[in-house]
């Protein structure tokens, strides 16, 4: 069938790039958390550690989706 390998390579694509988007979502929360008090209370630290897990598990999937499948030149 052709262009079943494209589907897949931009089916990775999508999905990676969903990805770095959600984590970069989650770095900014947390950027702008930490610069908005530093004396967190309670609430905004179990918030914050919500936050820090969500992220591991982005990075998580992430690294699981495996290396680019497009063949490289060179």
């Amino acid at each position: 069938m052709p262009g079943g390998r494209e589907r897949n390579i931009l089916r990775w694509e999508l999905r990676a790039e969903i990805l770095r988007a959600q984590i970069a979502r989650l770095d900014d929360r947390l950027a702008r958390m930490n610069t908005a008090d530093a004396s967190q209370p309670g609430d905004q630290r179990g918030r914050r550690d919500d936050l820090l897990a969500q992220r591991a598990d982005l990075a998580r999937e992430l690294d699981s989706l495996g290396p680019d499948s497009r063949a490289k030149m060179g």
